[in-house]
């Protein structure tokens, strides 16, 4: 990820599991990457090429709270985040992903 354009890096949380592992959420013009902070149990890195998204939603976490950003990729996978500006995150992810 050495070349890539950073466009927006924010806090929040991944849902693994019941787990909602605190991190920060990066998006570049290649990558949405997770990383956790180490106070968490589980703190391996996410990495999904943008290539590999095929879907984003917005949704309501914990059903009420409108922070929530789904991402679906290529292999059925679906990754739940808890992050202000999802809606960047959404229009930006399909300006990057044209289908």
């Amino acid at each position: 990820m050495s070349d890539a354009e950073l466009l927006i890096s924010r806090r929040a949380n991944l849902w693994r599991g019941v787990e909602s592992v605190g991190g920060r959420l990066t998006l570049t013009d290649q990558h949405l990457s997770f990383r956790a902070h180490a106070l968490n149990v589980q703190t391996a890195p996410l990495n999904i090429p943008l290539q590999d998204i095929v879907a984003t939603r917005k949704y309501r976490n914990l059903g009420l709270v409108p922070n929530g950003l789904a991402v679906t990729t290529r292999s059925g996978a679906e990754y739940r985040f808890v992050v202000g500006k999802r809606s960047y995150f959404v229009d930006k992810i399909a300006e990057l992903t044209p289908r």
